[in-house]
Formats: C-alpha cells, sequence, structure tokens
C-alpha cells in the first residue's frame, strides 16, 4: 500500500439543491441527474487541472492545486448547471492541508471545506477567508463577509464569505440553516412554531417602529408636554380633541430639533388634576402647552396655552374660533404658534398635505384615530376601519388615513393586505410629493419584509426611509430608524453592525437629551446573542431602573419580561415565571391584550422546557383566548401550534391533530407560506407517532414541495422524521445526506437522537438520548417525574434502552 501524501490544496464540495426532495419524488430521474452532472462537470474539472476525488450522493470533492484554478472551475460549474433546471448547486471552497490516501482525501481541512459549502447561495459559491485572501489582490473579484461559522473541535480561526461578483447571488443568511458564531440564543421579535421535536420559539421584546423613551435634563434641548385638549362639547365630539391633540404631538416632534412627550406617557397621568410644575418634573419637560376644545354646530372654538416652567409664567396664550369647513387647517395653526414660542427652527412642514384636505374626510379619520387607539376588541377595529374607508372615499389623497388603515390590519399579522395598503399609499405619495407619507409608507412594508424574514427587501426599505427622514430633517424618526436597522442586522447575526446602528441612535438620544431605556433594552439584546447572559442581565436591569424613574409601566413590564427571559435561558425558571408574571400584572392594568398575550406563551414555553406539557396547554389556550379576541391571526397560529406540539408530547394525538389542522387553515387563509411548512410537517410528525406512515408521508412531501418552493434548506430533525416513513414504507433514502446534516447540527436534543436511533440503528444514539432524558428529570420536582417518563417519546426511550441492553 503505498504511503499517503500530504500536500496543499484548493478544497471544493457541492451539493446539489432540492434532490433529497426530487429522490422521493423519482427515483430514476435523480439518478439521471446525477450521470448528467458527472456528464457535464468532469470536463471542467480536467480543462482547470482539478482532481475529481468522490461522489458523495449528490455531492461532489474535488482538489485543485491553486485556489485560482478551483474558484474559476467552480464559476463555470456554475454558469453550466443553470442550462439544467434540477442542477442547483451550492459550492463551498476552503484552502489547507489535505492527507492522500487510496484514491480519498482526509484531515481538518477538509471537515472546515465541507462546513463552508452550506453557507452558499442556491446558484453561489462561498469561499473560507484562506481563499478570500488569495482573491482580494484579483480586481476582477467581489466578495462579501458572511460571518465566522461554528465549527467544533478545530484549533485555526475559520471566516465565511461569498462570491457576489461574475452573476453569482449573495448568500442570505435568513435562509441558511448552518450556524454562525457566536452561538448564543435566538432573539425572536415574534413567535415561531417548530415541529415536534422542537420548543416553540420564546418571544424577547425588541423595539421596532414606535419606541419608548425617556428624557435627560429637561433644560439642554427644548422640550414640551401637549396635554390631550379638553373637549368642552358633547360627548360625542371627544374624538375631535383626542385626535387633533395626537397629530399635533406628531407633528411638533417631527418638525426639528426638539423633544415632545409621547401621548402615552402623558395619557399615564392624572393630567388633569396636576400642576404645571409637577408634570414637568413627571414628564422631563420644560413647557406644558393645554388647551380646550368646544364644537358649537359648525364653529370650534379653542383656546392654548403655553406654561414655562422655568420662568413660571405662560409665555403664550390665545382663544380663537374656526369654521367647521377649515378643520383641517386648526392643527396647522396649533404647531406653528407651539413652534414660534418655542423659537424652533422649522425643518419641514408636516401639514403641506393635511392642510388641502376635504374636511369630512378629516373628521372621519380623526374619528377613526380616536377609535382605534382605544380599542377594546375586534369590533372598534372593524368600526375604524369603516371609518377610515370613508374618510379616503370622500378624499383619496389623505394619505394618513391610508397608512392608518394598513397599520390595521399590519397589527392583527395580516400582512398581505397592509402590503397592498401600503402600496398604494407610497404610489400616491410619490405623486403627491409627500415625503412624510413617503416614509410612513416605506416604514410599513419594511416592517412587513422583516417580519416575513424577507431581510434583503426590508434592509432596502428601512435605507429609503433613512434617506427621506435626513432630507426632512427629522431627528425622532431618523432615530427610530436606525433602531430598526440595527434590529435588522442583529437578528441576521451581524452583531456588530446592529451595535453600530444602535449607537449611532444613542448619539440622537442624547443630542435631544432622552433617556434611553430601549438602546440599553437592544444592546442587552447584543449581549444576550453573544451568550454573555450577566452582561445582558446588567444591561436590562439598567433599562428597568429608567422605566422605573419615568414610571414608564410597559417599558417596566418589557424590562421584566426580558429578565424573566434570561432567567429561562439560565435554568432558573421559577425566578423566569416570577418575571414575567410581573409583566403580566403591568399588561393588565394597562389594557394591553397583546403583552398579556405574548407572555402567557412565554410562561408556557417555561412549562415545556420543564416538562409539564398539561401547564403548558392551559397557558397556550389563555394566550390563544386572547389572539382570538383581538383577531390577531398570526398569534392565533403560534398558540394552535404550541397547543398542538403539547398534546402530541403527551400522546394526545386526536387533539393535537385538532389544533394542528386549525392552525394550518388560518396560515393558508394568511398565506404564511413558512409556517404551513412547520405545520405541515408537526402534522406529518403526529401521523408518524400514530405509525399511519402513507398520511405521514403525504404531509412531508408537501411541507417538502413548498420549502423547494422557497429556496429553503432542510433541517436534520424533519429528514430524519421524513426517512424514518421511508424506511417504514421500504423506499429509498440518503443515509450520507442524514449524516452530513447531523455533522452541521450545533444541538441535537434527545428526541431527535431517539429519531436518529430509529433510522440509523445505532445504539449511541439511543445512549446520548436516554442521559438526556435522565438529566432533564433529574432537574423535575420528585411528584412530576414519573409522570413525565410515562409520556410517549420518554417511555419508548427507557423500553428501547432496556431491550437492547437485556
Amino acid at each position: 500500500m503505498p504511503e499517503p501524501t500530504r500536500k496543499l490544496a484548493a478544497i471544493v464540495f457541492t451539493d446539489i439543491v432540492g434532490f433529497t426532495k426530487l429522490t422521493a419524488e423519482d427515483q430514476s430521474q435523480a439518478s439521471s441527474l446525477l450521470k448528467t452532472q458527472r456528464d457535464l462537470f468532469q470536463p471542467l474539472v480536467a480543462q482547470f487541472n482539478g482532481s475529481w476525488i468522490k461522489e458523495m450522493g449528490d455531492g461532489l470533492i474535488l482538489t485543485f492545486d491553486t485556489v485560482t484554478d478551483a474558484v474559476n472551475c467552480c464559476i463555470q460549474l456554475q454558469a453550466t448547471s443553470k442550462e439544467n433546471d434540477n442542477l442547483n448547486l451550492r459550492i463551498g471552497i476552503h484552502q489547507g492541508e489535505i492527507l492522500i490516501e487510496e484514491n480519498d482525501i482526509i484531515g481538518d481541512d477538509v471537515n472546515i471545506a465541507a462546513r463552508i459549502e452550506p453557507f452558499s447561495a442556491p446558484g453561489g459559491i462561498a469561499i473560507s477567508n484562506k481563499v478570500n485572501d488569495a482573491l482580494v489582490r484579483e480586481t476582477e473579484f467581489t466578495t462579501k463577509y458572511l460571518g465566522k461559522p461554528q465549527l467544533k473541535g478545530v484549533g485555526q480561526e475559520v471566516k465565511v464569505y461569498c462570491i457576489t461578483s461574475h452573476d453569482l447571488p449573495e448568500t442570505d443568511l435568513s435562509q441558511v440553516t448552518a450556524k454562525l458564531e457566536p452561538e448564543g440564543f435566538q432573539w425572536n421579535v415574534k413567535n415561531t412554531i417548530g415541529i415536534a421535536a422542537s420548543v416553540i420559539g420564546l418571544l424577547f421584546l425588541v423595539n421596532f417602529l414606535f419606541l419608548r423613551v425617556g428624557y435627560a435634563d429637561k433644560d439642554e434641548t427644548p422640550s414640551i408636554a401637549i396635554l390631550p385638549f379638553e373637549n368642552k362639547g358633547a360627548e360625542a365630539d371627544e374624538f375631535y380633541a383626542y385626535g387633533i391633540s395626537s397629530d399635533l404631538i406628531a407633528d411638533v416632534t417631527s418638525a426639528g430639533l426638539i423633544r415632545v412627550a409621547g401621548l402615552k406617557d402623558i395619557e399615564k397621568l392624572d393630567y388633569a388634576n396636576m400642576g404645571y410644575d409637577e408634570l414637568s418634573n413627571k414628564l422631563y419637560v420644560r413647557y406644558v402647552a393645554q388647551g380646550t376644545l368646544w364644537k358649537m354646530d359648525s364653529v370650534f372654538q379653542l383656546s392654548m396655552e403655553i406654561f414655562d416652567t422655568k420662568e413660571s409664567k405662560v409665555v403664550y396664550t390665545k382663544r380663537w374660533q374656526t369654521d367647521w369647513k377649515d378643520l383641517a387647517t386648526i392643527k396647522d395653526g396649533l404647531s406653528d404658534n407651539i413652534l414660534e414660542t418655542l423659537e424652533i427652527k422649522i425643518l419641514q412642514d408636516p401639514e403641506k398635505q393635511i392642510a388641502d384636505s376635504n374636511p369630512k374626510a378629516y373628521a372621519y379619520y380623526l374619528e377613526a384615530k380616536h377609535r382605534y387607539d382605544k380599542r377594546e376588541d375586534t369590533d372598534d377595529i372593524e368600526i375604524a376601519r369603516g371609518l377610515l374607508n370613508k374618510a379616503i372615499e370622500f378624499d383619496n389623497s389623505l394619505l394618513k388615513a391610508e397608512i392608518l388603515l394598513g397599520a390595521t390590519y399590519y397589527n392583527v399579522g395580516d400582512y398581505d393586505k397592509a402590503m397592498g395598503i401600503y402600496n398604494r399609499a407610497l404610489d400616491q405619495a410619490e405623486d403627491l410629493e409627500d415625503n412624510n407619507a413617503i416614509g410612513d409608507a416605506l416604514v410599513g412594508i419594511g416592517l412587513i419584509h422583516h417580519y416575513r424574514g424577507e431581510h434583503d427587501q426590508a434592509f432596502d426599505y428601512y435605507k429609503r426611509v433613512l434617506i427621506i427622514v435626513e432630507e426632512l430633517g427629522d431627528i425622532a424618526r431618523i432615530g427610530r430608524t436606525l433602531i430598526n436597522i440595527g434590529n435588522l442586522y442583529q437578528e441576521r447575526g451581524d452583531d456588530d453592525e446592529a451595535l453600530d446602528f444602535y449607537q449611532r441612535a444613542l448619539i440622537i438620544d442624547e443630542e435631544l437629551g432622552n433617556k434611553n431605556d430601549v438602546t440599553l433594552n437592544n444592546i442587552a439584546i447584543i449581549y444576550a446573542k453573544r451568550g454573555d447572559i450577566d452582561q445582558a442581565l446588567d444591561y436590562f436591569n439598567r433599562s428597568l431602573a429608567i422605566s422605573e424613574e419615568l414610571n414608564d409601566n410597559k417599558g417596566i413590564a418589557t424590562s421584566y419580561t426580558n429578565i424573566g427571559l434570561v432567567h429561562n435561558v439560565k435554568g432558573e425558571y421559577d425566578q423566569a415565571i416570577d418575571y414575567l408574571n410581573r409583566g403580566i400584572t403591568i399588561g393588565e392594568e394597562l389594557g394591553d391584550k397583546y403583552f398579556i398575550g405574548n407572555n402567557l406563551n412565554n410562561i408556557g414555553h417555561i412549562h415545556i422546557a420543564k416538562g409539564e406539557y398539561g401547564q403548558a396547554i392551559e397557558y397556550q389556550k389563555r394566550a390563544l383566548q386572547i389572539n382570538e379576541e383581538l383577531g390577531n391571526k398570526e398569534g392565533m397560529a403560534n398558540s394552535l401550534g404550541g397547543i398542538a406540539n403539547n398534546y402530541s408530547k403527551k400522546g394526545e394525538y386526536d387533539q393535537a391533530l385538532d389544533y394542528l389542522n386549525r392552525g394550518l387553515t388560518i396560515c393558508k387563509e394568511q398565506g404564511y407560506k413558512r409556517k404551513i411548512v412547520l405545520f405541515l410537517n408537526m402534522i406529518g410528525d403526529v401521523y408518524l407517532l400514530k405509525s399511519e406512515y402513507d398520511q405521514a408521508a403525504d404531509y412531508y412531501t408537501s411541507s417538502l414541495d413548498i420549502k423547494e418552493e422557497l429556496g429553503d434548506e432542510y433541517k436534520l430533525d424533519i429528514i430524519a422524521n421524513f426517512y424514518r416513513v421511508n424506511k417504514r414504507l421500504g423506499k429509498e433514502y440518503d443515509l450520507q445526506k442524514i449524516h452530513k446534516l447531523i455533522a452541521e447540527a450545533d444541538k441535537i436534543d434527545y428526541g431527535l437522537n431517539f429519531s436518529l436511533y430509529e433510522l440509523l440503528e445505532d445504539k449511541s444514539y439511543l445512549e446520548t438520548a436516554y442521559t438526556q432524558l435522565m438529566k432533564q428529570v433529574d432537574g423535575m420536582e420528585d411528584s412530576y417525574k414519573q409522570v413525565f417518563l410515562d409520556y410517549p417519546i420518554p417511555r419508548q426511550i427507557v423500553e428501547a434502552l432496556q431491550k437492547v441492553q437485556s
């Protein structure tokens, strides 16, 4: 036998996207595709002086003496593969030392190359830092840094890039299943449903569009609290006073370098019975404006005064009346008076379009805004929508009404409907050259893309917003947009970029004199993702201290929730539940049903971690009821999936299927494609547990079809269960694919290890599953241990181990 040869080489791994699904559907076509790949690619590899080491299922291992030959060959492979619809490749390249032994190659660098390939976009090429270092000297190549992949047991530092020149697609990290360092824990802005072997994702509260801010010294920047106008007329006219006050606060806030107390902060106080100095101290402002409004037939009688608490005197007072037909101009005059009195340089005129609005349309808009902001149930939402549609019918250029209508759908997860409205508003705003409305519409569209996980589109819209608000000089909105972009970066795992945007937002807050509990909260999230839990807890507690100082109950509740979730990550479940319950108590005081529903789900997830599925179901059913009351379709789907997951774990499969089918129906109605995939997989898992393999196969195949359409990669738990079904039905499955996914997995729980044992019949997976199971049992209360062990999966693991040991 010849001695092994050691050499430096460029190592290439390739993989055909969607091959597993193709094999399940048509084994003959899949086999033909492998022959086509061989016939097309072998001459190209030879042309670039490469070595065809071996084929691993649908994947190839190639080596080249130089990086240049490897990269140029791979570019040609991708160009050639475009001629065949099914030959859609991911390619990874690394340079390192290999050991050539019996027509095969081994070594750490070979394993690294294999771990680079999953970071390629379909049709693209991912490369390591060693390859990138060789390309930076070549002007024809451009690359993009993606991050540091998680590589266990590897001593060298590895970074991964993708090639973006030569018409190659850029990697979308949201579509990559392989993990980047640091691992940390997932910090989500919404709940997502996992398959039966997983836990439903916890909600961590990240601030998006509307931010909580407190204030520093009230003399550093011009600052004012505009109290809601007192309605002196009929109770039915209350909406005029509320709506005008609300819009006035928003417009003065956006006009220049001025800090304005938020309406929600004001409404937390008994402001009608408080003096100016007390209001000043509570709201951290120097000036306080208050007024009255009285609608008498077709005339509005108004008054307003502005009090300077530093000089202890009224600096502005005026009484006047306005005809009803000039309703839309009232706020314009109020805004000008306030800004002139405080000597604020007006950087933009927020009333350019409103002043020309039809008064009847504007009245409907004000009434809708009042109804929606004070909503208690879905009836209020429907009434508000009806009023907004009337406003738009009378004046389709009243874009505030269009934007608010979109928000009523966005806030309940009806993203398709909201997207249509926002796009319509954007087109009109561009025609009218209304930059304020353009910015609002772009934010709405960007947030929808963000929540859908369409990160590239979200970036595009957020950056367009940033350009608009910078042109307007709207400093407050610039800060909010920077936070949104920072949140997007931190979700994609680019914590350094996220931190940069948060720090830019912090500079703006300092310029405005804001005490920044929000940015502290988001910086805490970065530390949490990096796995620095103690540091995260410190920042959350600092954020909490500011919220308490400001009597900001919503901020306090948010901090309690995040602190609770950090305790959950640390395995301190009782403390976690205590903090979450504190958050719920405040949420009940505020009447914030969305917040209550989210925290009920969170407590349910903690009971899942404790193995207490019955208690988890109780909390998730309470969350479901709230989401149903609110008409929150996405929240309903999440709760239904969570409840079903727990029934499945308890072995109550008919109950599980009932909730899953209800959730699937909602997802199909709303077009939640990735959630449809998850529900189909969960239904397949239940039928697998019921030993109804044909039905399980149907649901798994349906989910794979949609995953293929979306371009999503397969995950180990899904493929393992799908292959278990194929094994039971006597169908073929790709063992090499499973072993590759196992190598890429960063965490395998006891349920998945048991699935792998059932599939591969390797006793080591069963032993690991048993060890993990008993470790979880050790942390339970004694009275609950046997209950948990009698659930189907734990019982099967224990019985299987006893059987192999006997």
